[in-house]
């Protein structure tokens, strides 16, 4: 399995670093994982790791920063090429299927993790840039007449809620397909519940 994070400008071992955070992370927890744990699996040293990150915590808060950095950017790249809400919709939900699907742990640790156990100044994942930017596909769905006017809490909710939902199904195994099969089936559903 290929990392999803792949942020050229953190040095190497920092990068290393990140990456095993997210493994271990989802698979032992925060509180369950130690920094031996972290040497162990990325191969970088303790000295290392604690002069670039001061504890445990800051790793945690480092990881979050740049999954969100590196989902928002592939989100403004599918923006960038589909202008009607449907089309940004559909992309966008496509994008957090595949990405689930071929990094679980990326989609575990955003939409699991009680990162306000661990990181207690963390915002609510749900102010963060990427679910702003979810809601804001709806809203200009509702500017440009493609959406039904009504609070974009709600249609957000019913479209890329659900997207979530059968992703959180797929990443607990209790779906009888591969997560992608569902697709269009979820999105097309979700539309029709907030289309004119």
């Amino acid at each position: 399995m290929t990392s999803y994070l792949h942020n050229t400008e953190l040095p190497n071992s920092q990068l290393k670093t990140l990456q095993s955070a997210l493994v271990l992370f989802v698979e032992k927890g925060f509180f369950n994982t130690s920094i031996p744990d972290l040497v162990k699996h990325s191969g970088v040293s303790t000295g290392s790791i604690y002069h670039a990150f001061k504890d445990k915590q800051a790793i945690a808060e480092a990881l979050m920063k740049a999954l969100l950095v590196q989902i928002d950017k592939e989100q403004q790249e599918i923006l960038i090429k589909h202008s009607s809400s449907w089309e940004r919709f559909y992309e966008l939900s496509k994008w957090m299927i595949e990405t689930a699907d071929k990094h679980p742990q990326v989609m575990q640790f955003i939409l699991n993790a009680r990162h306000k156990e661990f990181m207690p100044h963390l915002k609510p994942i749900c102010s963060s840039q990427p679910f702003i930017t979810l809601r804001s596909v709806i809203q200009k769905g509702m500017e440009d007449g493609e959406v039904i006017e009504m609070d974009v809490m709600v249609a957000a909710s019913s479209t890329f809620g659900g997207v979530m939902r059968l992703i959180q199904l797929g990443l607990d195994n209790v779906l009888e397909k591969p997560l992608p099969e569902y697709l269009d089936q979820i999105t097309r559903t979700s539309w029709r519940s907030i289309a004119t």
